[in-house]
This record gives C-alpha cells, structure tokens and sequence, in this order.
C-alpha cells in the first residue's frame, strides 16, 4: 500500500526535475519546478509522519506524559486555528460546547486527530456550507464530541472501509489527501479509550468520538 501511494508522487517529482534539466530554463521557470518539488516533498513528509503517529497510536507509544486535556479548549484552539481557512472557502465553521469533556492524554495526538476531522470537513463542503464542532452529552451523558459537515457525506457501505489506511472513495480522488486521515483518528481513539462513530448528518458527515462505556 505504502508503495503503491508513493510511486505517483515520487514519478512526478522525478519528471518535473528532469524536464527542467532538459534545457537551460529561465529563472522564473526554475523557481516554479523547485516550488512544485517542494510542495511534492512536504506531501510525502506528511504521508510518513502520518504513518509514524499511527503506528505509535496502535503500539500504545506516544512521545510526551499524558496530561488531563480540556477537550473544550483543545476544540475551540482548533476552532481558531482552523478559522481563517473556512473564510477562505466561504464556510461557515461554528464551535459549541455544552458540557464538561476531560480525559487523560496526549494533547498531540488529540489534536492532530481533532485537526484531521476538521480538514476533512473543510475540504469537501461545499462552498457556502457548513462545519460545527459540538461537545455535548450523549443519552447516557457520556460526553461527546462531534464534527457535522453538510457535504456530500460517506455511503453507509462504505463507512467502515474508509477507517482502513490509504483508502480514498472515489468522489475523493480530485482532492488532495493519502486516505490516512480517518485511519489516524481511529488510532488514536482506540489509545485513548475511545470510540469513533460515523454517521449520516442529513445531508453530509457526522463524526463522534465518545468514551467507550466502562463495563
């Protein structure tokens, strides 16, 4: 799988830089192969980090001591950080918090979790739609937290498959991404005792993570 995503990026990379060793080209034409290049790199870079935080996720590993985290205030830090690129593509993003959501962890991998959800939802609603990240009590008043989208949303069959590492649905495919997302969100709620749901929001996307029930 690891190789059968990488070769694409890594045969552009490789003919983009020997298509500008063909022939003297102008300064501007230089510039615009190395940016390429690098923007080809940085995509490459993110696909192995994503692999190393799930592999760590899935072997209980994790860097730094766990610490109680407000998942309120991790959500709205988020909230703020991913703001100004929902204005960009003219979405509405809203941030709730209704009740109390702490557990002990890793306020990296929470937040890159947390961040994942948010650019997923970003990138595939539509213009003028909208994003909500809510933290409120479930039936059971387990606290929850969920990221509702209006986009297009996943088919019911295929909400389990797009758990799996490198799987991109075809309505995907235009966008940029290496179907890792979801996979990393998945690790890290399993490590912090956690469940991931997938849900229809009528129309688009209702992702909840909650703790699993204590037996």
């Amino acid at each position: 799988n690891i190789a059968h995503d990488l070769r694409s990026p890594l045969t552009r990379l490789h003919n983009q830089m020997e298509v500008a060793l063909l022939e003297p080209q102008s300064a501007e034409n230089y510039r615009n192969v190395i940016s390429m290049a690098v923007d080809e790199v940085a995509a490459l870079v993110q696909t192995f980090n994503s692999l190393l935080s799930i592999s760590q996720a899935e072997a209980g590993e994790h860097k730094t001591p766990w610490t109680e985290i407000d998942m309120c205030q991790l959500a709205g830090d988020l909230f703020e950080l991913y703001q100004p690129i929902a204005e960009q593509k003219n979405l509405s993003l809203t941030h709730h918090c209704d009740a109390k959501f702490t557990l002990m962890g890793s306020r990296e991998l929470l937040g890159q979790a947390l961040g994942n959800l948010l650019e997923n939802a970003l990138k595939y609603t539509p213009e003028g739609g909208t994003v909500s990240i809510k933290i409120c009590h479930d039936a059971k008043l387990r606290p929850m937290l969920s990221v509702i989208d209006n986009g297009p949303g996943i088919p019911a069959a295929d909400r389990e498959r797009v758990r799996e590492r490198f799987v991109r649905l075809d309505s995907a495919r235009s966008e940029p991404g290496n179907g890792l997302g979801l996979s990393l969100v998945q690790a890290v709620a399993k490590l912090h005792k956690l469940s991931m749901e997938l849900q229809d929001a009528d129309p688009g996307l209702n992702v909840t993570i909650r703790p699993l029930p204590a037996f």
